[in-house]
């Protein structure tokens, strides 16, 4: 990941961690905009890899559990399917 190296404060989450793709995005902060949004490019997006990162590590701890940080309707789905 190149996201750690540069930005080693940073901590992250990827969403398909298969290799082999023709784009990847790194989304910086896994709030109410950015968690949501990369979630839904992951899910329709099979070619583009997601890796969102942000300062807080309880934020990042929280989109990786079973327990989402934010609700929005059938989101919690959208971020298991990609995981």
């Amino acid at each position: 990941h190149v996201c750690p190296r540069r930005f080693p404060f940073l901590i992250y989450y990827s969403l398909r961690t298969m290799s082999n793709y023709q784009l990847k995005i790194c989304c910086m902060g896994a709030g109410y905009v950015g968690g949501p949004t990369m979630a839904v490019i992951a899910a329709n997006c099979p070619n583009i890899k997601v890796t969102v990162v942000d300062l807080a590590e309880k934020q990042i701890a929280a989109w990786n559990s079973s327990c989402l940080p934010i609700y929005e309707p059938g989101l919690q789905a959208v971020v298991e399917s990609v995981r």
